[in-house]
């Protein structure tokens, strides 16, 4: 009975510093995690303008939103935006390492110097390449030979200008996501690809046929990490677009949206009711994508 009494407050004296290690997690998920997120839902349905006590108002953000020709056009910009550097992403990252993948002289060198847009802060790489996208800049002397214009407005033009986001957004995420296909192949015993030889398969068809199902865990990874990335948009479109979000709001984001509502506007009620379907948006995507990866798994069991 003694020796059952002894394991019994063993146990619970476990369980009460295993509690104490994991409170302060539990007490910083909650603060910045769990509080924001319910107050941004009860802001949402409030009139609150930083300027007087937040008033309850019901659905009436959310009913004003679909009748609010800027949050419309937003949509269509991020869904643009999340299409221009998700699914490129995913091919020319995958593509990299593969390339990476193979054994050729110079390899590490090249490896780092592919992967060097991915370490300087966001913001920096938004300076630099305000600067190289100036009329009359760097980027524009390079293709002068080719477009032979003297002066390109890759920032005011309403259609170079978003295409100009993506190209950038690209640049920097492309060798990080290069790096977890590459750790991909490398968890690819070696023994399947030699028995994939040694049945007579070409290098591309052992790809295809072994590596790439392979990889599906490492994709879905991928595409999920990446479709939230591009859907919160907000450094580039702040950083480098005339107006923050333009010309006429073309680099209008749901994530600047948001600042603009909250920060310029003074409409936080608006502003959380927007993030609050942008968050909404992020889940249907990445719910979608994971069942959509669960169901191939079915399919091929």
């Amino acid at each position: 009975m003694a020796a059952g009494t002894q394991k019994s407050s063993l146990i619970a004296r476990w369980q009460y510093w295993g509690l104490v290690f994991v409170l302060p997690t539990v007490i910083f998920f909650i603060v910045f995690f769990l509080y924001p997120i319910i107050s941004g839902i009860y802001y949402s349905l409030t009139d609150f303008t930083l300027l007087k006590p937040p008033v309850w108002v019901g659905l009436q953000n959310y009913q004003d939103l679909l009748k609010d020709r800027l949050f419309i056009k937003s949509i269509s910009v991020t869904l643009g935006y999340v299409a221009g550097t998700t699914i490129p992403a995913w091919i020319l990252s995958l593509f990299a390492a593969v390339v990476f993948f193979q054994k050729f002289r110079g390899r590490e060198i090249l490896k780092v110097l592919f992967f060097s847009p991915v370490l300087p802060s966001l913001i920096v790489v938004a300076i630099v390449w305000r600067i190289l996208l100036q009329p009359g800049g760097i980027l524009t002397t390079v293709l002068r030979p080719l477009t032979g214009s003297a002066e390109i407005n890759w920032l005011d033009n309403p259609t170079l200008s978003p295409i100009s986001m993506i190209i950038i957004t690209n640049w920097t995420i492309i060798p990080f996501y290069m790096l977890i296909w590459l750790s991909g192949l490398t968890a690819i015993p070696e023994e399947l690809r030699d028995a994939a030889r040694v049945d007579g398969a070409t290098r591309v068809q052992s790809f295809f046929r072994v590596e790439l199902p392979l990889l599906r865990p490492t994709g879905v990874f991928i595409a999920a990490i990446s479709t939230i990335n591009a859907f919160q948009g907000f450094t580039l479109q702040y950083a480098i677009s005339p107006g923050k979000g333009g010309p006429i709001d073309v680099n209008t984001t749901l994530g600047l949206l948001i600042w603009k509502y909250g920060f310029q506007y003074y409409r936080m009620g608006d502003a959380s009711a927007v993030s609050m379907v942008l968050f909404a948006m992020i889940m249907i995507v990445v719910l979608i994508q994971l069942w959509l990866s669960r169901s191939d798994q079915f399919s091929l069991n």
